[in-house]
């Protein structure tokens, strides 16, 4: 097993994270035709993201993600292929397609920890309808998203 991780974690070399909003690690996750999707309500103003976070200095783009996703959504996932590279207000993403998971969701991470009522964070699965009014970030995701999910 620990080969089979080494090996997919030296598919993409170490990222050097030079501030706080470094480049980004997500996973498109679909389960029984459903995208799921972190929902942030901040101040009142809306955004839908994938589930994922920065990528720390040394780690992978797929380690990011494997950890990111375990630590916001309880969820152990297992990578399949890398969608590829989005970019937002000058952020990079690297999102990958989640070729199985398994475990209870639930919040977690420092999302748990800064809920507030001016800061909230949900967990939420929508399916290709309610996609399309979630104004997914990146954009560039949207169409990639949707075509996932009639595949599902």
């Amino acid at each position: 097993m620990f080969d089979f991780l080494r090996r997919l974690f030296a598919e993409d070399p170490p990222v050097e994270v030079l501030t706080p909003r470094g480049p980004r690690a997500s996973i498109i996750i679909i389960d029984e035709g459903r995208l799921l999707l972190m929902k942030r309500v901040k101040s009142g103003k809306v955004r839908y993201v994938l589930p994922g976070g920065t990528i720390k200095s040394g780690e992978t783009p797929a380690m990011a993600c494997v950890r990111e996703t375990r630590e916001e959504t309880g969820l152990t996932v297992w990578l399949g292929d890398k969608l590829g590279e989005f970019e937002h207000k000058g952020r990079l993403e690297h999102v990958f397609i989640a070729s199985k998971h398994r475990g209870t969701l639930q919040l977690g991470g420092p999302e748990l920890a800064k809920m507030s009522k001016d800061n909230q964070y949900h967990l939420l699965w929508v399916g290709p309808e309610q996609l399309l009014d979630c104004k997914l970030k990146p954009r560039a995701l949207e169409p990639h998203c949707l075509a996932l999910l009639s595949q599902a």
